[in-house]
């Protein structure tokens, strides 16, 4: 494995960067280290020279290389990779640092992929990036370039980085280049990097706000059609018209609009894309992506890493199990009891056997029909877990969502919390094997708590609630005598004794019907279901503070 670092005034970033590698529990003399400086002013060379020292004995080859002017991310990357020879080419910027597990993992993974893969980008921490991936096949759009591997034949095959972006987009542009060649990317949480890109949250860097919006420009010129570029000059004349995002972003934004016309040429010349490049661009106005809410939700590990029982209700459809469970297999949380119970028969029992016999399953067939109600609860008596999580079978986690509640819920008073949610409509075209077509991700679960507008109606998904286990043994389970509706009615009986956190990111898939009939009976039982559902909260009493009242009639106003 090769791995290449830019370095430009890097010399804070450095010793911790170089000194993060030798802690590694990778085998270090499989790697060969790049280091191409772009004519840094400080102290840098001198640092670098000094931990090429120290990592003399270690790694495999250690180089460093003068350019004596700034050539760019891209321009400079090139440099570095052409200087190697392993099959894999790992680029991380210099103000990253490796966990010990960190390459062992990337390894693992490039490994496991088929051929048709060709970038894999580690998870940054503690600001991960908010683009979207498959929560199933961790398949992404475009890879960061803070932290990527690359096959070096694909890398050849594409030319590398695309020199002419100074900085900000290559990253992007180097992507949908790889992926109009027909390859495909791949997000890998478990491996993990420590990314000093922030100072603070919802920091905004000039250079970044600025490059990044005519770079977004530039590549609508490469990868889209004209339609897709008016609108990208749509968005930058509205950003000329919008109170200004810092002190002189305007001004400068207008320099670099009139310098980007010398550039257009160049990306006109579509010659180094692939023939599947209209396939590849979705620009979603300057995020390139349709992002997931959490870019500045600080990220923390768990300390003391309790059990995690997540409750799974299935009843006789084991292909669509199957991804909840693949969903599952995939979380960064390492401490994870699943408890999988069956409304009726034991049809997914040989599934389970077969397919997951890795991961740590209690499964339970209830024989005859009893009811979903009824099955969460069974769930929950067998559960083991300090903390309960429902993920019903046909809904998914992002690969984080476990390690995000716990560590949410260790550091708070309360007894639950819920993360955000995509509402996701699918159109079925087959139940086994189960395809679909996904038609959006509604982002509309979104909305902070508010105890009194949880008892109006329910905005929290049955997936998004971790709560501890002590509140099912202290008030009990799902209403059994109810079909639907049933976890509204639990968290509104929870929260008469606990506050909810809610954490501003999202990690989970709620997958709703895309059929206009399906949804039309659905809503229709729903409807009978709120009136039954609402006599019992008739009974529900609870002190309600005066700061409450006055929320609610301020709601009202509205």
């Amino acid at each position: 494995m090769d791995i290449v670092f830019v370095s430009y005034n890097s010399e804070k970033w450095i010793e911790g960067c170089f000194t993060s590698i030798r802690k590694s529990n990778y085998n270090l003399k499989k790697i060969s280290v790049y280091v191409v400086d772009n004519g840094s002013t400080d102290q840098s060379l001198e640092k670098l020279k000094s931990e090429k020292e120290k990592c003399i004995g270690y790694v495999q080859e250690f180089e460093i290389i003068e350019t004596n002017k700034n050539l760019g991310f891209g321009g400079a990357n090139n440099i570095g990779a052409r200087k190697g020879k392993d099959d894999i080419i790992c680029f991380f910027n210099m103000d990253t640092e490796i966990f010990p597990e960190t390459l062992l993992e990337l390894e693992r993974d490039i490994r496991q992929s088929s051929s048709e893969y060709a970038i894999w980008e580690l998870r940054q921490f503690p600001y991960e990036h908010p683009k979207m991936y498959d929560p199933l096949t961790h398949e992404t759009s475009w890879c960061s370039g803070a932290a990527f591997a690359i096959r070096r034949s694909v890398f050849e095959q594409v030319n590398g980085f695309d020199s002419a972006i100074f900085m900000y987009a290559e990253d992007v542009d180097l992507s949908w280049r790889v992926r109009s060649f027909g390859y495909k990317l791949k997000y890998v949480p478990k491996a993990t990097i420590k990314h000093y890109s922030y100072q603070e949250a919802g920091e905004v860097k000039p250079n970044q706000y600025i490059n990044s919006i005519i770079n977004n420009i530039l590549l609508r010129y490469r990868f889209a059609g004209i339609r897709t570029v008016i609108k990208g000059y749509i968005l930058f004349a509205k950003c000329l018209f919008n109170p200004e995002v810092f002190e002189g972003s305007r001004k400068l934004l207008l320099q670099k609009w009139f310098k980007h016309f010398k550039e257009l040429p160049h990306f006109m010349d579509r010659k180094q894309c692939g023939e599947l490049r209209r396939k590849v661009p979705k620009f979603n106005g300057f995020d390139y992506e349709a992002i997931r809410d959490g870019a500045f939700y600080v990220n923390e590990f768990s300390i003391e890493k309790p059990l995690v029982s997540i409750i799974v209700r299935t009843c006789g459809r084991p292909s669509v199990l199957r991804e909840t469970l693949i969903s599952l297999r995939n979380q960064t949380y390492p401490n994870v009891e699943i408890v999988v119970v069956e409304d009726g028969q034991a049809y997914s029992e040989t599934l389970i056997q077969r397919e997951f016999s890795d991961l740590n399953i209690l499964y339970r067939a209830t024989g005859k029909k009893v009811g979903r109600s009824k099955a969460g609860n069974i769930a929950m008596e067998l559960a083991h877990g300090r903390y309960l999580n429902f993920l019903d079978d046909d809904d998914l986690f992002y690969a984080d969502h476990v390690e995000v509640l716990v560590k949410t819920l260790e550091k708070s008073k309360n007894k639950a919390a819920y993360a955000f949610s995509f509402e996701t409509p699918i159109e079925i075209i087959s139940r086994d094997p189960y395809k679909y077509v996904i038609h959006d991700y509604l982002g509309i679960h979104k909305k902070k708590y508010d105890r009194i507008e949880l008892c109006y109606h329910n905005f929290i998904p049955i997936q998004c609630i971790m709560f501890e286990k002590e509140l099912f043994e202290e008030y009990g389970g799902l209403d059994e005598t109810l079909d639907a509706l049933e976890d509204w009615d639990l968290w509104v009986r929870y929260s008469l004794h606990t506050d909810f956190d809610c954490v501003e990111k999202t990690t989970s898939i709620y997958r709703v019907p895309y059929n206009r009939e399906i949804n039309e009976k659905r809503q229709k039982d729903l409807d009978e279901a709120l009136t039954v559902v609402r006599e019992k909260h008739k009974t529900y009493i609870r002190q309600v503070s005066v700061y409450d009242v006055a929320k609610l009639y301020e709601q009202q106003r509205r």
